[in-house]
């Protein structure tokens, strides 16, 4: 099963201004602590980190034309792995950066998503049994959900048919919906095969729309009959700094951690 990566890492970080007019939100410093030591480190290397320990054999990270510090720290932390950049010249949504990192990707079968401004704790096992799950299973797609108070803030699972313990098939998803019909809300970390993915983005891309959500990509594969599964993790799994005040707590939750502890 050969697995390859997309890390979005584009978007514009307004919420976390106005640091983030002059540094990607994805290089926000964290510190942790690797076999003991203390280091400074950013969400990236987290996000990074984790793919390789789950057998990553390409990363594509999307970036956008002025962000060069993410293009030299990765250099200089990795350079002896495989990854590569492409570029979002414009904010016309997740799906977009989706669809341009997967052009970087070649012979892979599925392919990891991951947003540049969040993880979960435990990632990595939580990724390999995910990806065991899917290689044993006929699925097309799985998404990670976690119990929410406002919904209306997420991606949600509007409809579905419970199959397991936390385990879901989707029958209907929608970014922010204004009458939520759960509490199941999206993570932004996903894994799906790469040509249903890529032809799914690729048909949408055509149709000429300003702004392309993931969750876009997600329904059309459900209405298409793709057999997309959400796996539920607890609500205290994934944490984001997409706001300062998300980002306190991160810093909290892993300063002092080994980092191979957190992810």
């Amino acid at each position: 099963m050969n697995i390859g990566a997309v890390v979005t890492a584009a978007g514009l970080g307004t919420r976390d201004g106005p640091w983030t007019l002059i540094f990607p939100k994805a290089l926000l410093p964290l510190v942790v602590k690797i076999n003991g030591i203390t280091h400074i480190r950013p969400m990236l290397d987290l996000i990074i980190t984790t793919l390789t320990r789950v057998g990553c054999s390409k990363i594509c990270i999307t970036r956008r034309s002025d962000d060069d510090a993410i293009v030299k720290y990765t250099k200089a932390l990795w350079g002896t792995f495989n990854v590569d950049f492409t570029i979002q010249d414009e904010p016309r949504g997740f799906g977009d950066a989706v669809y341009r990192g997967l052009g970087c990707l070649n012979n892979v079968d599925w392919v990891i998503v991951h947003s540049d401004d969040g993880f979960m704790i435990n990632e990595s096992s939580i990724l390999m049994n995910s990806i065991k799950f899917a290689a044993d299973s006929n699925i097309d797609g799985l998404v990670f959900v976690r119990r929410v108070n406002d919904p209306s803030r997420y991606g949600v699972l509007q409809g579905f048919v419970e199959e397991g313990t936390g385990l879901y098939r989707v029958t209907e998803i929608e970014e922010k919906p204004k009458v939520p019909k759960s509490n199941l809300a999206l993570t932004a970390v996903y894994l799906f095969k790469y040509s249903i993915l890529t032809e799914t983005l690729r048909k949408i891309e055509d149709e000429g729309r300003p702004i392309i959500e993931f969750t876009d990509a997600i329904k059309q594969m459900v209405q298409g009959k793709a057999k997309v599964m959400a796996m539920e993790v607890g609500p205290k799994t994934w944490f984001s700094i997409g706001t300062p005040s998300e980002y306190t707590v991160v810093h909290e939750i892993v300063r002092d951690r080994d980092l191979l502890e957190i992810i």
